[in-house]
């Protein structure tokens, strides 16, 4: 754990120089492989519905296998794996779980690299990128890269930071921040050890009612003071739609599952790609108030988004974004979209008007405010404090057919 404030080049350059497994997953164990193996497999077969036959004898690469936990998984399957990961922090910990599962011989190759230092000309099955491409600075060249090396009809699953799904995360993490400077936390310290505490205090107990797969601290290191968790390091989704159909891919599924692209649609009546890519546009905006809050309105208590609403929101990202990196908090101003007041304000749904009013709240009290005014308004906030939004988004996409580059 960092006692000074570094400045690091890349996600990768932040997890090594920290020291720290951003999603350590303990499977020694039976049960923490059995409960390891209930996540994944729901995952693919109930949420990206691939079934898991498709993984058998299957050419499959994966970018950023961190310790190998998921790829171990595939090769439980019977997956042929190419394992390709630049932190050289974590690799005896995979070669230590491959050599206690007795499936060394499922890694074709293990290679201490990232994907800007990758080459092959092989093409593969199946390509996994998972959590990290939109924190790379080139991380759209990155996406199309790992594009080309999907045969045709193969699949591609990344995860990525949303950018809207991410912004009660963001929110929390200003929080903290402010929390640190009105408890004289010098700036250069708020990636210490009395910031894990303070944000110990302020969320933990909220933290442990979700059901996540990490520790609370590690989950602190990855997101309330990961420098590239940010609003700048985040993908919308309108924008990765566009990225497939570049790389000449099709979208195929999600987690959280919420595409209504095929609902009550007549099977005969067959889309082309960019048909079906503006209907599940369409689905993403009836949608939005699930990514950005994590609970979906019924269709009569809340009107689809539109762009206006959008791009306040992406303001108000970018606002927190702000905020968060100056020394001097109290000299910002977090202004509420009048915008998100009036989407959420009118919804039907109380739940969605509870959130609204927290926020608003936290918004104000940020302008001006003590530690314990700050602490206090963020625990009188029930709405927001058991809210969560979409963070992170699986997509799943395929290869199509006569495109291959």
């Amino acid at each position: 754990m960092s006692h000074s404030l570094k400045n690091y080049a890349k996600v990768s350059d932040y997890y090594k120089g920290e020291k720290f497994n951003p999603v350590p997953i303990h499977i020694e164990k039976e049960q923490g492989w059995h409960d390891h193996v209930e996540k994944r497999q729901n995952l693919y077969e109930h949420h990206l519905m691939l079934p898991l036959r498709l993984f058998k004898d299957a050419n499959v690469i994966e970018f950023g296998c961190n310790s190998g936990e998921n790829a171990l998984y595939l090769a439980s399957l019977g997956a042929q794996l190419t394992l390709v990961e630049p932190n050289e922090q974590v690799l005896p910990r995979l070669s230590h779980l491959f050599r206690e599962f007795n499936l060394e011989s499922r890694i074709k190759a293990l290679l201490n690299t990232d994907i800007e230092g990758f080459a092959s000309l092989e093409k593969f099955d199946v390509v996994i990128a998972e959590g990290f491409l939109s924190m790379l600075d080139n991380g759209e060249e990155s996406f199309g890269k790992i594009c080309k090396y999907l045969k045709e009809d193969g699949i591609g699953i990344i995860s990525f930071d949303d950018h809207y799904g991410s912004l009660l995360e963001f929110m929390r993490g200003l929080i903290l921040k402010l929390a640190c400077q009105l408890k004289g936390l010098p700036f250069e310290e708020w990636r210490g050890k009395e910031s894990l505490n303070i944000a110990r205090e302020l969320y933990e107990e909220d933290f442990r009612k979700i059901n996540t797969s990490r520790p609370f601290e590690s989950w602190w290191q990855d997101a309330l003071v990961n420098p590239f968790y940010n609003s700048v390091y985040s993908w919308k989704f309108p924008r990765v739609v566009s990225l497939l159909e570049k790389a000449e891919c099709g979208f195929y599924s999600s987690s959280p599952k919420w595409e209504t692209i095929d609902h009550y649609f007549w099977y005969k009546n067959a889309l082309t790609l960019e048909e079906r890519h503006q209907r599940l546009l369409i689905s993403w905006y009836e949608n939005f108030s699930f990514f950005l809050l994590g609970n979906n309105a019924r269709k009569d208590e809340l009107c689809p988004a539109d762009e206006k609403l959008v791009q306040a929101v992406s303001r108000l990202c970018i606002q927190i974004y702000e905020s968060k990196t100056a020394k001097d908090l109290s000299r910002r101003t977090i202004v509420y979209p009048q915008e998100l007041d009036q989407y959420l304000g009118r919804s039907g749904n109380e739940h969605l008007r509870g959130i609204n009013n927290d926020l608003k709240r936290i918004c104000h009290v940020v302008k001006d405010c003590s530690f314990e005014e700050l602490s206090r308004a963020y625990q009188q906030s029930q709405y927001f404090r058991n809210s969560w939004g979409a963070a992170c988004s699986y997509i799943c996409f395929k290869k199509m057919k006569g495109r291959d580059q």
